[in-house]
């Protein structure tokens, strides 16, 4: 499994049980249950967020997801919906509430310790 795909999952998932702990209204599914329509975009955002080129503005990275989540046929509607592809943080920054901004303040926490701590294996592995 490559880097950046070991990376996201760790962010994705701990996304995942931030929002159960928090008691955000939508738990997102879990990685696996995500299609490559999702991960696609998704890896490559980790992958930026584990760069020089990363982004500490989550305000930002909403605005990224908001497109990436149009770019997928998704829009906005006041209930989440996986298959109509309804999503109603589908909005500005500024239009979500608190505990909506605090998720994304805690990707990117998750980001920057995915970056920080997940490395390549021989980084971590001692020589035989």
């Amino acid at each position: 499994m490559s880097l950046t795909k070991r990376r996201a999952i760790f962010v994705y998932e701990s996304t995942r049980l931030a929002a159960q702990a928090a008691h955000t209204p939508i738990i997102p599914a879990s990685w696996q249950e995500r299609g490559e329509p999702f991960q696609r975009p998704f890896l490559k955002v980790i992958e930026r967020q584990c760069s020089d080129e990363r982004s500490h503005s989550p305000e930002e990275l909403h605005g990224d997801w908001v497109q990436s989540y149009f770019d997928m046929g998704w829009k906005y509607g006041t209930e989440y919906n996986r298959v109509k592809k309804t999503h109603p943080d589908l909005v500005s920054y500024a239009d979500l509430s608190k505990l909506e901004r605090d998720k994304d303040a805690v990707f990117v926490a998750l980001c920057e310790i995915a970056r920080q701590w997940i490395r390549e294996d021989e980084d971590i592995l001692p020589n035989p």
